[in-house]
């Protein structure tokens, strides 16, 4: 029921914004993928952005299991984003068991605290804006969304490359 009405609002709030000019700025830049950021840590963040926005749609999206589900998936998927980002920076090949284990290691926790931390964000803002203002915090969790949507070729690509590292044997299987 609670869903239905910050969807309904969502809609209603998405044209009287248009009438006003108003405008709510998503939780991640868009101006530019994800993949060209420079910055390693930054470049994680942006991902595990999207892990955590993603965890909100499902969440938003529980009366629809499927929808529910994919959005699930595509949160997984961003966090192994955030993994392979500081993995693929750190990569040297030179670089001692010991090293890339520690590298690993790191990169997984960063994984699990981005966007734990990012989710944390998002939902103080939901408890900001208050039930009056909630279609808003849902078209920003949308407009998120949808620029995590833009970039899924590049996580793509990261889940790719884990692939390949997973088949190499330098890794373990996630939970072991």
């Amino acid at each position: 029921m609670f869903i239905r009405k910050l969807i309904g609002s969502l809609v209603i709030l998405v044209c009287a914004q248009h009438a006003h000019g108003t405008e709510l700025a998503p939780y991640v830049d868009g101006s530019k993928k994800f993949v060209l950021i420079e910055n390693t840590d930054r470049q994680a963040e942006a991902w595990g952005t999207c892990a955590a926005a993603y965890d909100v749609m499902a969440a938003l999206m529980a009366s629809k299991p499927n929808q529910a589900q994919y959005f699930s998936d595509l949160g997984n998927g961003a966090s192994m984003a955030v993994v392979m980002t500081h993995v693929s920076a750190g990569l040297d090949p030179d670089m001692e068991p010991a090293q890339f284990n520690a590298l690993w290691n790191y990169s997984k926790t960063l994984a699990e605290t981005i966007p734990e931390t990012q989710r944390t964000m998002m939902l103080a803002d939901f408890e900001a804006f208050g039930e009056e203002r909630s279609s808003e915090f849902v078209e920003k969790v949308g407009k998120t969304v949808k620029i995590c949507l833009s970039n899924l070729e590049g996580q793509q690509a990261y889940i790719d490359a884990w692939r390949d590292l997973a088949k190499s044997g330098l890794l373990a299987i996630p939970g072991d």
